[in-house]
This record gives C-alpha cells, sequence and structure tokens, in this order.
C-alpha cells in the first residue's frame, strides 16, 4: 500500500489535485464524546485507490470532470507515530467533485460512526457513573486517586477543562509497583479476528503499563499489552488494537482493562498520571 506522509508534491504531469486540511467529526452524544486524533486519510477517486496520506495534505488526482471521491480515517496505532491505519468504527466520507486541470479543490470530510458500530464503553469521567474499579487500599498511604477538573488538549485541539482521573504518588520512599487505574469487564466482544479498538487519553510523567485481565471459563489470564513512556507534560491520544488478544479465544471470553506503574525508587513527590477520555468500539 501507498503511504505519502506530507503528501510531498508530485506536480509534474498530474492534472489536479485536492486538498484536506483538516476533517470534521459528527458524534452522537450515545457513542461518547467527539474527542479524537483523526491523523490520516485513505482516499479513494472512482473506487481506485490513492493510498494513504498524513494529515494535512494534497492528493494529486490524474482524473477530470465529476469523480466519486471516498475518504477513509486513519489513526496511528499501537503507540506507533508511522503505522497508520485505518480506524474503521467510524464511516467514510463520499463526494462528488468537478475536478478540473491545473487546480486544487479543497475537501474538509466528516466522520461519523457506522451503522453497524458498537460503542461497548466510554468513560470521560464527566458523571457520577464512574466505571473505575476501586483501588484497594484506596488511597494508598502517601497517595492520592481521585477525579479532579484539569486543563485538557491534544495539540491545541477540543481545549477547555476536564475531569479526568488522577493518581499521584506522594510518597518519596520507595520504589512500589500499583494498579492505578482499573475499570469493569465486559464480555461479549469480537473473537472472529474483527478489530477491537480501545482508545484513550493520558498525561504521565513515568512509565505507564496497558494491561488486559482475560478471562473465560478455562482461563484466567494477565495479558501485558504496551507501556506507553512519558508524555512530557502534554495530553497524548493512544488508539490500541485488541484484535490479537481476542482473536480465537472463547465465544464468552471478557476482558477488564487497567493501567499499572513501577514507581521508581528515591521519586520525587507529585509524581502524577491523568486518564480521560476512554472508549471502546468494535463493528457488529
Amino acid at each position: 500500500m501507498l503511504f505519502e506522509f506530507g503528501c510531498k508534491d508530485r506536480d509534474n504531469g498530474i492534472p489536479s489535485r485536492i486538498a484536506i486540511d483538516s476533517i470534521h467529526l459528527d458524534i452522537d452524544p450515545a457513542n461518547g464524546n467527539r474527542i479524537h486524533q483523526i491523523s490520516g486519510v485513505q482516499v479513494f477517486a472512482n473506487q481506485e485507490l490513492l493510498g494513504n496520506f498524513q494529515l494535512p495534505c494534497k492528493i494529486p488526482i490524474d482524473k477530470l470532470g465529476k469523480v466519486q471521491i471516498d475518504i477513509y480515517p486513519l489513526v496511528f496505532i499501537n503507540g506507533s507515530s508511522s503505522n497508520l491505519t485505518l480506524f474503521t468504527p467510524l464511516d467514510g466520507y463520499r463526494d462528488t467533485l468537478n475536478l478540473v486541470a491545473g487546480q486544487t479543490m479543497s475537501v474538509q470530510p466528516t466522520f461519523k460512526h457506522r451503522t453497524s458500530a458498537v460503542i461497548k464503553w466510554t468513560e470521560d469521567f464527566e458523571d457520577n457513573n464512574s466505571t473505575l474499579v476501586p483501588i484497594s487500599p484506596s488511597p494508598f498511604p502517601g497517595d492520592t486517586v481521585g477525579i479532579v477538573t484539569r486543563p485538557f488538549d491534544l495539540d491545541n485541539q477540543f481545549a477547555g477543562t476536564s475531569k479526568v482521573y488522577r493518581f499521584c504518588f506522594e510518597d518519596i520512599d520507595s520504589a512500589k509497583y500499583f494498579d492505578v487505574g482499573s475499570f469493569l469487564e465486559y464480555s461479549d466482544l469480537p473473537t472472529n479476528g474483527s478489530g477491537v479498538f480501545f482508545e484513550f487519553d493520558i498525561k504521565t510523567d513515568l512509565p505507564v503499563q496497558l494491561a488486559l485481565r482475560r478471562k473465560n471459563p478455562t482461563t484466567n489470564d494477565l495479558v501485558p499489552y504496551m507501556v506507553i513512556n512519558p508524555t512530557q507534560g502534554k495530553w497524548k491520544r493512544f488508539y490500541v488494537n485488541l484484535v490479537y488478544e481476542l482473536a480465537n479465544q472463547p465465544a464468552n471470553t471478557s476482558i477488564r482493562i487497567f493501567f499499572d506503574v513501577n514507581k521508581p525508587a528515591n521519586s520525587v513527590a507529585g509524581r502524577e498520571i491523568l486518564f480521560d477520555n476512554l472508549r471502546l468500539s468494535y463493528l457488529k
């Protein structure tokens, strides 16, 4: 598959181009908030694949006149800064454009959830019905946990204040390894190899591990998934695909998502981890 990161100019002999500087999200409130980080697009012209392009981009099209354009959303997957993949819970965008030789037409695609998308779980901590599973003991001696209001933005988008889940190491005496955030258990997830996307925002100055507790009548497994590096004082959004942890499992397999952290010895006080905007979705 062709990847055109940054959409370098390839004007010679190309009669037309479309420019995509940004996207628009049309998210039903029943599916959670509209916070997403769509980083690229997959583009077709008259059902011919042109490639995957990182936003913003200008895309040369070797066609003139009325051309059907289909655009699909891409996200960076599993913490990668180079692996763009289709985010299948959101539907594509289609329009017919009148392309003119030597001209660039601006397009802002609108993405919304597919009718076949199942939003299994959302959690943004804004109400009193949190899906958090209490940590025991809570809080740990010298540490604090809870839902607080903090500034939030993703690369200067969605800027404002938000209720977030906060875990903070206050004690500076010794190294400790903790479950810093656990959530309710979910079942009836696809085990047929379909993508199951978990997305979340995090701001942390310590490495954090995302893990799963996978359970069915015959097994109860702890599955470490990925380590999230310190985010350098910024909110970062992650999309992970749990397909490999669920594919070919028994149909009644359930998972519980949680985050662990290893507190460094002699750590200074005030080391905190913030979470927001969690969502678990798949196609039925």
